[in-house]
């Protein structure tokens, strides 16, 4: 409730966010930005294969751990052992007015306030919805029904080994 992050287990790729790649059995508190102090205001969490989300309450979105197909989002394939923030389409500036996140096996999806959905990571599947099977260390955004326009109106999203689904206002999935 107090907007800190806690973790514990596998470490191997940094996934706990404590600086560390070391494993551990008991909650550590996750390490604030360019490591200094630790992580506050998060208002949701999430995570995919060795790697952890952090949507923070200002509508940016924070990453760390497993990056080899660029689902930590912050234009890298680095693995990150301490938080990163995830840079805007193509590099530029950073994502913000994020609502929701989810995790992917080795992709990022989020929902932003306008009720567009954005993904990164792995695409051999293409479940980054993009219309391509090409991995993006960055955010793209998800084209509409039959790779025409983009699409809205989305309400909740999720994230499988190789597939995303979201729902719309309209009660369509």
């Amino acid at each position: 409730s107090d907007g800190t992050v806690w973790t514990f287990g596998n470490n191997t790729y940094g996934q706990l966010g404590d600086g560390t790649n070391t494993y551990s059995n008991a909650p550590v508190q996750v390490i604030g930005p360019g490591g200094v102090g630790y992580f506050t205001d998060a208002l949701a969490i999430a995570s995919g294969q060795n790697y952890t989300i952090i949507l923070k309450s200002d509508g940016t979105v924070w990453t760390f751990g497993y990056n080899v197909y660029g689902q930590l989002g912050d234009g890298t394939t680095t693995n990150r052992n301490t938080p990163v923030q995830v840079v805007g389409p193509g590099g530029v500036g950073y994502l913000t007015d994020v609502i929701a996140i989810a995790g992917g096996h080795w992709y990022t999806i989020v929902l932003k306030t306008d009720g567009t959905v954005w993904t990164f990571g792995y695409n051999g599947y293409g479940e980054l919805g993009d219309g391509t099977n090409t991995d993006s260390n960055t955010p793209v955004q998800v084209v509409g029904p039959g790779g025409v326009g983009y699409l809205t109106d989305a309400v909740a999203i999720a994230g499988g080994h190789g597939h995303t689904v979201v729902l719309k206002t309209d009660g369509t999935v």
